[in-house]
């Protein structure tokens, strides 16, 4: 495996605090839309499964012990387990890429690395494994 080039791991270490961020506003959101006294209140088996979130353009899919809130697939929010507070190189990558997609992150910065899955794998494995 390739060395990580610095640069690659200064952009994602600098997604981190965008990841907590949005990590908060994706548990307030599902509070506030489904009036829940706790965000991980969404994994009751009335809230399972794929739903839109009312009065907004996004959805939420429950799965295990975590929740992903999107607009599509593939474009803004977060994917997260309610049990970690920090993200993995899987989910990292993951957001990474919708961050992007929506417009959040710069394309110009980081589409060399969400289009080259081997050098966004070399960068994260430099950031989870020291």
């Amino acid at each position: 495996m390739e060395k990580p080039i610095d640069d690659d791991i200064q952009l994602i270490r600098a997604t981190i605090p965008l990841w907590h961020a949005e990590m908060a506003w994706a548990k307030e959101l599902l509070k506030r839309a489904f009036g829940l006294n706790n965000a991980q209140d969404i994994m009751r088996p009335e809230f399972r499964g794929c739903q839109q979130i009312p009065g907004t353009t996004w959805f939420f899919r429950t799965h295990g012990i975590g929740v992903d809130v999107y607009r599509t697939s593939d474009v803004g929010g977060i994917d997260f387990d309610f049990d970690k507070l920090d993200p993995d190189p899987w989910r990292l990558a993951i957001f990474l890429e919708k961050q992007v997609n929506e417009g959040s992150l710069s394309y110009e910065k980081y589409g060399q690395l969400i289009d080259d899955e081997d050098r966004l794998t070399v960068a994260l494995d430099a950031i989870f494994k020291s």
